[in-house]
């Protein structure tokens, strides 16, 4: 891929570019934020990080001219500590993620693979099929990391057609819908635990291939549950796991929370999500999306 970093701290641009060429990828970068907007007009740019603080053009104003030239473009905000105001407007505009200084390479390792994710796209081959007033569906997926982000296009490609998103929101309402799916298989069904995916990436995902040819845990199933209508999508996911305490869940409105990858993501879904719940169990989570009506 081709990232560009936007960045006026020299030190930390270059941290990053290494990460991301270590990684794989081309990257460009500029020291301020109309530099940026030039490299991003005059090249091929599939994802951009950007911090939130820039000289000439700011974070939040370059996000929105990224954001009108090209809505699917991953957009990841670097944001100060403690800035939840400026965490909340980057993912309102469209910010793909966000990312707080300093940061550690499991952190950054997880928004990458987010930025690639959504640059690879979310497909579902049958798109010929009829649409409708309404529709409901149960789908029981095995322990099958391959097929999530299939079943996930299938849950979502009609969500614009019904009016519940805008086109350029259904990367990031596929986004988190994968993540829900994949944390029911690993965390739920396979019951894996968060630290070894920070401490040891390799180790985690190697365990959670043996993990799913043993028992129990191998016939175990994730169910998922969608109603979509002309006001709203309702999404119910439920592993077969022994469920969790989400009653301990941190307050994800308290800026000094906003740091924490193992909750990043839970950040993310209590802002796009319009009603987000769990069960008693805590193996079984509620997330709704309103159509947003236009005034």
């Amino acid at each position: 891929m081709n990232l560009l970093i936007a960045d006026d701290s020299l030190e930390f641009m270059e941290s990053l570019k290494d990460f991301l060429e270590n990684s794989g990828h081309a990257v460009f970068c500029a020291s301020d934020g109309e530099q940026a907007l030039q490299l991003f007009g005059n090249h091929k740019i599939d994802g951009v990080f950007c911090a939130l603080t820039l000289p000439k053009l700011g974070g939040l104003e370059l996000l929105k001219e990224v954001k009108s030239a090209n809505s699917n473009c991953p957009f990841v905000m670097i944001c100060p500590q403690n800035d939840s105001e400026g965490v909340i407007n980057a993912l309102q505009l469209g910010a793909c993620d966000y990312l707080i200084k300093s940061i550690n390479a499991a952190d950054l390792q997880r928004t990458v693979d987010r930025v690639v994710s959504l640059h690879e796209g979310f497909n579902y081959s049958n798109s010929e099929m009829d649409h409708s007033m309404q529709e409901s569906r149960t789908l029981e997926i095995e322990n099958d990391f391959a097929v999530v982000k299939r079943i996930v296009a299938f849950m979502t490609k009609d969500l614009p057609t019904y009016g519940i998103l805008e086109k350029d929101q259904l990367f990031h309402m596929n986004m988190l819908l994968k993540e829900a799916l994949e944390n029911a298989i690993y965390y739920g069904n396979l019951e894996l635990k968060s630290e070894t995916r920070l401490e040891n990436p390799n180790l985690f995902y190697e365990t959670a291939e043996q993990k799913s040819e043993l028992e129990p845990y191998k016939n175990r199933k994730v169910i998922v549950h969608y109603e979509i209508n002309r006001n709203s999508a309702k999404y119910v996911v439920r592993d077969e796991g022994n469920g969790f305490a989400h009653s301990k869940l941190f307050d994800t409105e308290d800026p000094e929370n906003l740091p924490r990858i193992k909750g990043r993501g839970l950040v993310m879904l209590m802002n796009f999500m319009d009603e987000v719940f769990w069960n008693n169990k805590g193996n079984e989570i509620t997330m709704v999306r309103y159509r947003k009506r236009k005034s």
